[in-house]
């Protein structure tokens, strides 16, 4: 999206435009999937990472662009606000030894970045939301000066026509309201990119969807908002509030947020995501491309589809469907959900897990959604984002075709043996993904993530006689020294 914005105001002639050539697009798409042999190609996975940019106290530091000027690297991004950043790793074959082939890329960008932040006296943090941000952090100053987030703001303001407002209740409880759109900008993420063929798209995405809860739940990582302890992943709520352009109050339908779950599971395939987001979102970035949509052919390559790419890069559900033209076409999966850090190898040990859990599951996804409404996927989401390794959630009896209610970790345990299995029959290699399945174990048996163990250590300090803030500085110190030095979060001390 950032290297097609350059205007942040658009007319009304702009938009129905742009939602004529949107809907011719929905067609085209509709088309381009129907031709054989489109997205044929290698199981790949890609990943994108968020970071936040402190000073060596912990501050955070407003040099992204610095940065990028600095390193001009293409696969470095601004992000929306301007003490984070981001990296577009390399996509990986699944073959043999991808994971290890992604923990190297993230530890060299780390490295790097670290580097280059430095000699700004700054340091480079992979998490969730920083511990010490503070709410003079989120005023308009600290946006990234680009025309695609000042048209962001501008028209999600316009749809919802009042200040964007949170309210969190955990352990403690926020109230926050802000005329911008930064309180987003809190949240940094580590999303994983899968390519699925066609065939094979709305098993895969179901799957992932069903999985994602048992993902989350080992890898929450932002307990704390403003120093509020609140949920173990406060992204998901954070996310959703700060950019929920719904106008309260007009007695019209209340239509869905463009941050959510999903709407229900896939029927047939990658089409009718496309179609739904169409439906049910207007656009807000109406950039036109050129020349007439009519010009694409059947045989004649992937179409670029410019206005359709843009309007889904403009509504953030936690797992969002991508159509790509590269590579002769194909779609994607991005799982949107996981938090950045604590350590690269804790990422990738998420990775394996997804990645496991999906193909291991796969196969029998029929099964597990007949007794699976989507209603209670959903829920098991946003209870494990509140409660993390301490949720319980709804899962299918398999004997006995019911739900029943299941401590997420007994069912992480139970369903191991699926990923480990899942990943050798997509070609991973076992000496591959056995030390990041191991770091999981871990994990799990520690009952230890980043969300717990921020939380831990910081009420230790607590009791110590430290105050809320210094208690998270001495946190998050701690924090970033293990982080660097690579080191999984289980083995982490909690001592305070």
């Amino acid at each position: 999206m950032g290297s097609i914005i350059e205007r942040d105001a658009f007319t009304a002639a702009d938009f129905r435009l742009f939602g004529r050539r949107l809907r011719a697009s929905l067609g085209i798409l509709r088309d381009v999937l129907a031709q054989p042999g489109f997205g044929v190609g290698p199981a790949t996975i890609g990943a994108e990472l968020e970071a936040y940019i402190t000073d060596v106290d912990g501050r955070v530091l407003n040099i992204n662009q610095t940065l990028v000027d600095e390193l001009k690297d293409p696969q470095l991004q601004l992000e929306l606000n301007r003490y984070n950043i981001e990296y577009n790793l390399a996509p990986l074959e699944l073959q043999d030894w991808p994971l290890h082939a992604l923990e190297q890329q993230l530890l060299q960008v780390l490295a790097r970045l670290q580097s280059a932040a430095a000699v700004h006296q700054g340091r480079i943090v992979p998490i969730g939301i920083l511990p010490t941000l503070r709410a003079e952090d989120l005023g308009e100053h600290a946006m990234t000066d680009l025309p695609r987030y000042r048209a962001l703001e501008r028209e999600l303001k316009r749809l919802r026509g009042e200040d964007f407002s949170v309210e969190i209740h955990g352990d403690d409880t926020i109230r926050v309201s802000s005329s911008h759109v930064v309180l987003e900008g809190a949240n940094t993420s580590y999303q994983l990119h899968l390519r699925v063929a066609p065939e094979d798209y709305a098993d895969t995405f179901n799957t992932i969807q069903l999985v994602t809860p048992l993902v989350l739940a080992l890898g929450a990582n932002s307990p704390l908002f403003l120093q509020h302890c609140l949920w173990e992943e406060t992204r998901i709520a954070l996310f959703k509030q700060a950019v929920d352009c719904r106008m309260r109050g007009s007695g019209r339908w209340r239509q869905p947020s463009r941050v959510a779950f999903g709407q229900g599971w896939v029927r047939r395939g990658a089409w009718e995501l496309f179609a739904e987001t169409v439906a049910l979102h207007r656009p807000i970035m109406p950039v036109n491309g050129e020349g007439p949509l009519e010009g694409w052919q059947p045989g004649t390559g992937a179409p670029a589809l410019p206005e359709l790419r843009l309007h889904m890069g403009t509504v953030w559900p936690w797992n969002r469907a991508v159509y790509d033209p590269a590579y002769g076409g194909h779609l994607r999966v991005e799982m949107r959900a996981l938090p950045s850090g604590p350590s690269a190898v804790d990422m990738v040990a998420n990775t394996a897990l997804m990645l496991g859990l999906v193909a291991g599951l796969r196969e029998d996804i029929d099964d597990w959604l007949s007794a699976m409404p989507f209603r209670f996927a959903e829920y098991n989401f946003y209870r494990v984002a509140q409660h993390g390794l301490a949720a319980r959630l709804l899962w299918p009896h398999r004997r006995h075709h019911r739900l029943e209610e299941v401590a997420v970790v007994t069912l992480l345990e139970r369903l191991l043996p699926h990923a480990s299995r899942g990943l050798r029959s997509l070609g991973v290699a076992t000496a591959d993904s056995a030390p990041y399945l191991s770091t999981i174990e871990h994990r799990l048996a520690a009952r230890l993530n980043g969300a717990v163990w921020q939380r831990e250590v910081m009420q230790g300090l607590e009791r110590q006689g430290l105050e809320r803030l210094d208690a998270c500085h001495r946190m998050l110190a701690r924090y970033g020294e293990a982080s660097q030095a690579n080191r999984p979060v289980a083995s982490w001390s909690r001592e305070a």
